[in-house]
C-alpha cells in the first residue's frame, strides 16, 4: 500500500467526520467511559488415549475486562472506544515460557495482557473500524461459521485442542492450529476496516493491516525466526441477510491473502462461505473454509487444508441445546510424509440454561479423533472432554 492510498484514506476518514449531515441541534454531550466484559469459570474432565495426557480434572476461567468508551457527536456521528484487558496472563511456569504480556509487540500473544484497543467511527456511511483488532470481514464471516453460529457451550476454536491434543505426528499449522479457523491472516494486529451500511439485505465490509503485529510503529518487524512475517493483508467478506415469514437466514462468504516476503514463495490465500437458517427456536448452520498450499519455484513448500462444519441449535425458554460436527483435513501435494491427508474431527453436544439476566450455566460433552495419514505407532490421538461452566457477561 503506497504513501498516497494511505494519505487518501486517512484524508477520507476525516472528510466523512466533518462533512456528515447535521442530525442534531443541541451540543453533543460528553465522552462517556463505561466497564464490560465476561467472567467464565469452568471446570473439565478429560481422558485421551496419547502418551504423556493422561485424564485429568482442570479448574480453568477465560476473563476479559472491557473499557468502553462512546460519545455522539452534534452531526449525528457515533465514535466508540474499546480496550480488552485479559484477566490472565501468567505463564504458570511452563519450561521455557515467560510472561511476555508487556513484551514489546505483544511477546507472546497467548500471555497478551491486552487483547484488543480500537476505535469505531459510525455514521450514514456506514462504519469505520481502527486499531488492534480483528477484521471486520473476520468478524462478518465468523457469524456464518457453523461452529460459532450455533454452539452454546465450550469454544471450540479456542479450547478444543487444549482439551483433547492433536496427534503427536499431525502439525497443528497444518490444521488450522484450532477447528473452526476463522478467516484471518491479521490476527489483532493494527488495521483499518471499512463495514458498508445493510443495502436491501446485502453487507459488505473490507480490511487492511500493515502486518500481524499489535505496535508496529513503523518499524521493521521480524518474527522469532528472524524472518519478516506477513505484510500488506487483505480481506474481504459480504452478506445476505434476509426473512421468508417466520423464517431468517445469513448467507455469505469471505477471502483473505497477504505479501509473503519469502523469496519466490506463493501469497498465502483462503476462504470460506457459511449459511444459517432460524425458524420456531431451530438453528441450523454450514460452513466451509480452505486454506491454500503455497509453492516455491513450482514445489509446495507450505501446505494447505480444507475445513467443514455442521451445527445445530434449538433454544426453549431459558435452555438452549446445540450440536456441532467439524471435519478438517490437511492438504499438501508433497506427500503423507508432509502431512497430506492428515484429519482431525470433532463433535460437541452441548446444553446451557440461563440463569438470569446475563448469567448461564453451560455444559458440553466433546470427543475429538485426530488421525496421522502416514499411519506412524501412536502418532494419532482420541479422546473425550466434559466441561461446565458459568458465564457471568457485564
Amino acid at each position: 500500500m503506497n504513501t498516497n492510498l494511505k494519505l487518501t484514506a486517512v484524508s477520507a476518514t476525516a472528510l466523512m467526520l466533518a462533512a456528515a449531515p447535521a442530525l442534531a441541534q443541541t451540543k453533543s454531550a460528553a465522552p462517556t467511559l463505561a466497564l464490560g466484559g465476561y467472567y467464565d469459570q469452568k471446570m473439565s474432565f478429560q481422558n485421551q488415549d496419547r502418551a504423556g495426557y493422561d485424564s485429568t480434572v482442570d479448574v480453568r476461567n477465560d476473563v476479559e475486562i472491557y473499557f468502553l468508551g462512546n460519545v455522539t457527536l452534534d452531526n449525528g456521528i457515533k465514535i466508540s472506544t474499546r480496550v480488552e484487558l485479559e484477566g490472565g496472563t501468567n505463564a504458570d511456569g511452563q519450561a521455557g515460557v515467560a510472561d511476555a504480556g508487556n513484551a514489546v509487540n505483544s511477546g507472546d500473544n497467548t500471555f497478551d495482557q491486552i487483547d484488543e484497543a480500537f476505535m469505531t467511527i459510525d455514521g450514514s456511511f456506514g462504519s469505520l473500524k481502527l486499531g488492534m483488532s480483528d477484521s471486520a470481514p473476520k468478524s462478518m464471516t465468523t457469524g456464518l461459521q457453523a461452529t460459532w453460529a450455533t454452539n452454546v457451550g465450550e469454544n471450540l476454536s479456542f479450547n478444543a485442542t487444549k482439551l483433547i491434543a492433536l496427534g503427536s505426528g499431525i502439525g497443528a499449522t497444518a490444521l488450522g492450529s484450532t477447528p473452526a479457523w476463522q478467516l484471518d491472516f491479521s490476527s489483532d494486529g493494527e488495521q483499518i476496516s471499512y463495514t458498508t451500511p445493510s443495502m436491501a439485505g446485502f453487507q459488505a465490509s473490507i480490511s487492511y493491516a500493515q502486518n500481524d503485529r499489535e505496535t508496529y510503529d513503523g518499524q521493521i518487524v521480524t518474527t522469532t525466526a528472524g524472518n519478516l512475517g506477513n505484510t500488506d493483508i487483505w480481506s474481504a467478506a459480504v452478506k445476505y441477510s434476509g426473512k421468508f415469514d417466520n423464517v431468517a437466514f445469513n448467507i455469505g462468504g469471505g477471502y483473505t491473502t497477504a505479501n509473503d516476503p519469502t523469496e519466490n514463495e506463493e501469497n498465502p490465500t483462503a476462504w470460506m462461505v457459511g449459511a444459517n437458517v432460524a425458524f420456531s427456536g431451530i438453528k441450523l448452520a454450514a460452513s466451509y473454509t480452505k486454506k491454500d498450499e503455497q509453492q516455491t519455484n513450482g514445489t509446495t513448500t507450505t501446505g494447505g487444508y480444507h475445513g467443514l462444519e455442521l451445527g445445530a441449535q434449538y433454544t426453549m425458554g431459558a435452555n438452549s441445546f446445540s450440536a456441532v460436527y467439524n471435519k478438517a483435513e490437511a492438504d499438501d501435494s508433497r506427500g503423507v510424509a508432509s502431512g497430506d491427508g492428515d484429519k482431525a474431527t470433532w463433535v460437541s453436544l452441548a446444553y446451557a440454561r440461563a440463569l438470569g439476566k446475563g448469567v448461564t450455566w453451560h455444559n458440553t460433552l466433546l470427543w475429538g479423533e485426530s488421525k496421522d495419514s502416514a499411519n506412524a505407532a501412536n502418532a494419532s490421538n482420541e479422546g473425550y472432554a466434559l466441561t461446565t461452566g458459568i458465564l457471568v457477561k457485564f
